[in-house]
């Protein structure tokens, strides 16, 4: 007797046909897809204008058609240390560029920003299942006391990334294992993803060499790291990195450039961040996701991370000579090295901000927080005086 489902199935996978050279970044693969996309009515007369060469993005993308233009202006010139810094600002958003410029402007002739980097962390959450809590005990202790053993192993399979410490949260017959990784310049998700895949079959192997134990299952990330995603875990243990950007603004520059009285900006601060915490708001910003947005995108970085690296704290308080104001991203994820940071346009960018290659990583976190104070400076103040 036939199966009518099975055939119907059957005959919806031969209906969806496979777009030619699928996966293909090559000449003719690209070629392949415009004419199919073309013959079925759509138009990429735009999207096909391209600069880019097809061997630089081998590794950044699948199935390539074309690209997207995004205007990118300049901000600056912001006073760090002593060294006058520029950013490269991706966004079609008008007026953004405008209202970073003058709070860069104030923080500058106020004497510029400092910045503080605590930290850069990457971190992979191994999920293991065991069959019964008894099991999982011995697993435990068998991590604690075989850190060194898996640290040997997971650092072997990278040249930059350095396994700090191995956090264990037991639920029941199953154990997340959470590896906090050091990772250079580089933000780290792919380093890590194989550096741990590889120290779990070490894990796995050994262990059941030593007790005879077999893990029930096991999967390389149980959620537990948050990717690209926001925790309260995160914030306190670091992922990315954890930098601050601190400056004082003098009063005569808060009123002739930002247009507003630092005590007008307080008197607002503390009754605003006390109802975004009663809603629940996860840290405490104005705008602070545009200015990371803006400049991830000029400069190749990952995209999705923006979600959780747009989590900032700032901070107001009166100060003899104005306001002193502080922002705190505790993971920003980014890297100058990797990623999209090698294509040409990326990397005038990073050139631009003196944040290109190895070395850079600490020095870009600081410039973006630092833009990112601008921003918020200008944006409340705007709020402030009702502009």
């Amino acid at each position: 007797m036939v199966n009518m489902e099975l055939v119907k199935v059957q005959q919806d996978v031969c209906a969806v046909k496979v777009i030619p050279g699928r996966g293909l970044v090559t000449l003719m693969g690209t070629q392949l897809r415009k004419d199919y996309l073309n013959h079925l009515g759509y138009s990429l007369e735009n999207l096909e204008k391209s600069t880019l060469r097809l061997a630089d993005i081998q590794k950044n993308i699948e199935s390539y058609i074309g690209t997207v233009e995004v205007p990118v202006g300049v901000v600056g010139p912001l006073i760090w240390d002593n060294e006058p810094v520029f950013a490269p600002i991706g966004t079609l958003e008008g007026a953004l560029v405008m209202s970073m410029n003058r709070g860069a402007r104030a923080i500058s002739l106020s004497g510029g920003f400092q910045s503080e980097v605590k930290w850069q962390r990457m971190s992979r959450a191994p999920m293991f299942e065991f069959a019964n809590t008894n099991e999982t005990k011995v697993f435990v202790q068998f991590i604690e006391n075989h850190f060194n053993k898996i640290k040997q192993k997971a650092e072997s399979y990278s040249n930059h990334a350095h396994l700090e410490k191995i956090d264990i949260i037991q639920d029941d017959n199953l154990v997340h294992t959470v590896f906090f990784y050091q990772t250079g310049d580089a933000s780290g998700q792919n380093m890590t993803t194989t550096c741990t895949w590889h120290a779990m079959l070490f894990i796995i192997d050994e262990f059941f060499e030593l007790h005879q134990i077999k893990c029930v299952n096991f999967i390389l990330e149980g959620n537990g790291s948050s990717d690209k995603k926001i925790s309260e875990y995160n914030r306190i243990h670091g992922r990315g990195i954890h930098v601050s950007a601190t400056a004082v603004i003098q009063e005569k520059y808060i009123r002739e450039i930002l247009r507003t009285t630092s005590s007008k900006m307080l008197h607002v601060f503390g009754p605003s961040k006390k109802l975004a915490q009663k809603n629940g708001m996860v840290g405490y910003s104005i705008n602070a996701a545009n200015a990371v947005a803006s400049i991830f995108l000029a400069t190749g970085q990952d995209l999705a991370c923006i979600h959780e690296s747009s989590v900032a704290y700032l901070n107001l308080e009166p100060h003899d000579e104005g306001l002193l104001a502080e922002i705190t991203f505790p993971n920003l994820v980014v890297g100058t090295v990797g990623g999209g940071t090698h294509l040409p346009k990326q990397t005038d960018a990073l050139n631009l901000m003196g944040c290109k290659g190895n070395g850079k990583s600490s020095r870009f976190a600081s410039l973006i927080a630092g833009f990112a104070l601008s921003l918020e400076l200008s944006t409340y103040a705007a709020i402030v005086s009702g502009e």
